[in-house]
């Protein structure tokens, strides 16, 4: 086999002693000659399809008038040359030059192009050993078209010298194939966390083309041959986009109000900037069987890194409203935390206390907060009921005492557009309250919800014992109006304060008129 290979060798070595033979090593310089001139051109430029298309026609037409010269001077010179389109200077650059434009091709159009746009990162062993190949493919042609030698026994040997080095070399080869595969497949990215089969847990810092690099929580570096990790199930924590959704256990004694617990859960959840608003947390009784009652807390927050500042921060939060409310945490069925709290009407929040938060209702006395609230509709709303519908007709406002409530508008052509999400403290309808206007938006329920509805016969005997309150609360309707406008042009026409002096006055005479009804 190797006396074959040899000899097939020796053999094509002898057909470059003679005059083709040396007119084909000059074919080769005029290739190296023009791709040399070619790499020259600007970065820029070099990397545009367009100056491919350009390259592929000028690139071969260059390296013919170079070997037209070359013969010329060596026929001036008197030398030895075949003047001919079919001697080697002719016919050996083209070919060469058609595997330099494949391998072009390769980089622009799909290394550099359609793999690059759908964020596929191809390794640049496999560009370089595609170059490899194409320029070997060039110069069995050569040998075998141009120079007229019998290819067959040289392939067929090599070919089993491949064999012999490629089962010596199968470990490496194996992990080189593999990580060839998983930068096509890219299960996993650089920062993406991930799971193995065995358990190991960490991000991914570096990949090549024999073995991934992964830092585990101990700050230590785990190196997985691609092999392993082509052969085995991962477990991708950021493979999609949309935030990581996660859950725990929180258990309460079982004299505390499920309603008041869940209500209390979803407020610490909404209280963490690291929670997510969409898809909306969620709290749900797991398990009444045990003792104490166990809940489960479902949230969404950027990625898995964060879940465990996010857990930690939820309990926090629930820790000091537990604690307020007069109960706490239950370890085991023999904790049982039961504290003198503050007064709660049907188990529910001090309406009259959170009112204090509420902007528009600071003109009010505590008494008169106490009175709105005692006056006041409670209202429990489950995740998408419909709290006011736009364009309808309303005389009363709502506060949301706690969870969220998405605000939406139906555009002319149909669709539907979410203007704002409302949480704990905030406040909607007030335009209907106060001026007997159509609802303006319609507002939905974001999560489980409790909202204090005050209507308007709640405000009237206010508006009549103190007859400066229109003018108070129409200054802060009038605010909140212009800071909503501060960023259009419009507002910037008149000043800041023409404006609120103009949504002041217009605001309290819509005040008087509509309640003097």
């Amino acid at each position: 086999m190797f006396d074959v290979m040899f000899g097939q060798i020796s053999s094509v070595a002898t057909v470059f002693t003679n005059d083709r033979g040396f007119h084909g090593l000059l074919g080769g310089l005029v290739f190296f000659a023009v791709i040399i001139a070619a790499k020259r051109a600007p970065v820029a430029l070099r990397n545009s399809t367009a100056y491919w298309f350009a390259e592929a026609i000028i690139t071969p037409t260059i390296a013919y008038l170079l070997a037209a010269i070359i013969m010329s001077a060596m026929k001036a010179m008197g030398m030895p040359n075949q003047g001919t389109d079919t001697s080697p200077i002719f016919s050996v650059p083209p070919i060469l030059v058609a595997a330099y434009m494949f391998n072009r091709a390769m980089r622009l159009f799909l290394w550099q192009g359609m793999f690059a746009q759908r964020g596929v990162v191809v390794p640049r062993i496999v560009w370089n050993v595609l170059n490899i190949l194409a320029y070997v493919l060039a110069t069995y042609a050569i040998l075998a078209f141009v120079y007229n030698q019998p290819m067959t026994g040289f392939v067929v040997s090599s070919g089993v010298v491949i064999g012999i080095v490629g089962l010596a070399f199968q470990p490496i080869l194996g992990d080189v194939l593999a990580g060839i595969g998983l930068a096509l497949e890219r299960p996993f990215s650089t920062g993406d966390w991930v799971v193995l089969e065995d358990g190991s847990m960490g991000e991914v810092i570096n990949m090549d083309w024999r073995a991934t690099e992964i830092k585990t929580w101990n700050n230590t570096v785990l190196v997985v041959p691609n092999s392993k990790l082509a052969g085995s199930s991962i477990h991708n924590y950021d493979r999609l986009d949309g935030g990581y959704g996660f859950w725990f256990y929180v258990s309460v004694a079982r004299i505390v109000p499920p309603a008041l617990v869940r209500r209390l859960l979803l407020e610490a959840a909404l209280k963490s900037e690291s929670v997510l608003d969409e898809p909306s947390p969620v709290i749900y009784v797991s398990d009444v069987e045990k003792r104490p009652i166990q809940y489960m807390v479902f949230i969404y927050c950027d990625n898995y890194r964060k879940s465990f500042f996010t857990k930690d921060e939820i309990l926090q939060n629930a820790w000091a409203l537990f604690t307020k409310a007069g109960f706490n945490f239950a370890a085991n069925p023999q904790d049982i935390d039961i504290r003198r709290g503050e007064h709660h009407v049907a188990g529910e929040l001090e309406a009259a206390q959170m009112l204090k938060e509420v902007s528009l209702l600071e003109p009010l006395s505590d008494e008169e907060r106490a009175t709105l609230a005692r006056d006041g509709i409670h209202h429990l709303f489950s995740y998408g009921d419909n709290i006011i519908v736009e364009d309808q007709a309303g005389g009363s406002m709502f506060i949301i005492l706690s969870g969220m409530v998405l605000v939406q508008r139906t555009l002319s052509d149909g669709r539907v557009l979410d203007l704002a999400k409302l949480s704990t403290y905030d406040y909607f309808g007030e335009m209907s309250l106060l001026t007997g206007e159509a609802r303006s938006a319609s507002v939905i329920a974001h999560t489980e919800c409790q909202v204090l509805e005050i209507p308007k016969h709640s405000l009237e005997p206010l508006f009549k014992t103190r007859p400066g309150l229109a003018e108070e609360i129409a200054a802060i309707m009038a605010e909140r109006k212009v800071k909503s406008e501060l960023m259009t042009a419009e507002t910037k026409k008149v000043s800041v304060g023409d404006r609120l002096r103009e949504y002041s006055e217009a605001f309290a005479k819509s005040i008087r008129t509509f309640f003097t009804k």
